[in-house]
């Protein structure tokens, strides 16, 4: 049985805690173990972030919507937002080390920590990150 929770934050930084905390419940009673669900909640806040930093440039007031679709051999998060398409073809896969700049290690958490990083660029507006995690690696 698959089962869907769905949460919508503004495009305001202040509400990563909201969505992390909402995530780490859910994780939680999937029975996820403690270092697993940190890994998770790293690459979900990078990806939430990234639509708020790179989508809406750091402006409040627009939509991101996170799902998570519970399935019984994985979980599927989904971050879509309604802001600036990317261009995946010109994300940079793997980081500069060290790092020159602050950021720009977001996409290779996401790609470290979950079993599957996928973008669905068929909308016609924004974008949605697609991140599996697999439970059988995971749990127990």
């Amino acid at each position: 049985m698959t089962s869907e929770k769905v949460f919508i934050i503004d495009s305001d930084s202040a509400q990563l805690k909201l969505i992390r905390d909402e995530i780490d419940h859910f994780l939680r009673d999937q029975h996820f173990p403690d270092k697993a669900r940190e890994d998770i909640l790293v690459a979900m806040g990078e990806a939430t972030a990234n639509s708020i930093r790179h989508a809406y440039e750091n402006k409040p007031g627009h939509e991101v919507r996170v799902t998570i679709e519970d399935y019984p051999e994985k979980v599927v998060f989904r971050v879509r937002d309604y802001g600036k398409k990317i261009n995946p073809a010109k994300l940079k896969e793997t980081p500069t080390l060290p790092p020159v700049e602050p950021h720009g290690l977001g996409i290779y958490f996401m790609k470290t920590i979950m079993d599957d990083l996928t973008y669905n660029t068929s909308h016609a507006k924004g974008n949605e990150v697609i991140l599996t995690k697999f439970k059988e690696k995971n749990n127990h």
